[in-house]
């Protein structure tokens, strides 16, 4: 047991070191951010790891999971790996529409999987358009580890099922 936890430790800060020189931040050309049919742009909490979320405050760390490898992401991120989402088990509006809409957006920046929840039951606006609060967690490949992006967005749908705008509530 303790030669494992070393060697896990060794391997954590060999791969932190070079984790940074293998995988160049990733930046959109001219024109790319607003390419999706809703031309809505993705959050940073849930984008890929950039110099815009360690602007933010954001903590990462990069850590060794057994049966799964070098995983980057917060803390709170990589606590649940492995775990399926808590949320909760009611019928959703926004839900669907949601996870395409992220998928559509992370996919072309390395996302491999998605998960999304609901967490509160959808509420119906003036417009007509519905919103919930919707758990979702990306995992993106890179170089010698995966990244794991964890936040909750607020989904807003029109009536026909289409996305109004997806956000996070801060």
């Amino acid at each position: 047991m303790i030669r494992r936890a070393i060697l896990s430790g060794v391997l954590t800060a060999f791969a932190s070191s070079i984790y940074f020189l293998l995988d160049p931040p990733i930046t959109l050309a001219a024109g790319e951010a607003n390419s999706s049919a809703a031309t809505w742009q993705m959050p940073w909490q849930i984008s890929p790891i950039s110099p815009v979320s360690e602007a933010s405050g954001e903590k990462t760390v990069l850590s060794f999971v057994w049966g799964t490898g070098f995983v980057k992401g917060t803390p709170e991120a990589l606590a649940s790996i492995g775990r399926p989402l808590a949320g909760s088990p009611i019928p959703s509006r926004t839900l669907d529409t949601c996870r395409t809409t992220v998928w559509s957006e992370a996919s072309k920046v390395g996302a491999k999987d998605i998960e999304a929840v609901p967490v509160a039951a959808d509420k119906q606006d003036r417009k007509g358009h519905y919103f919930a609060p919707v758990l979702m967690r990306v995992t993106y490949v890179r170089p010698l580890a995966l990244e794991v992006r964890q936040s909750m967005l607020i989904c807003v749908v029109d009536r026909s099922g289409s996305i109004v705008d997806a956000y996070t509530p801060e």
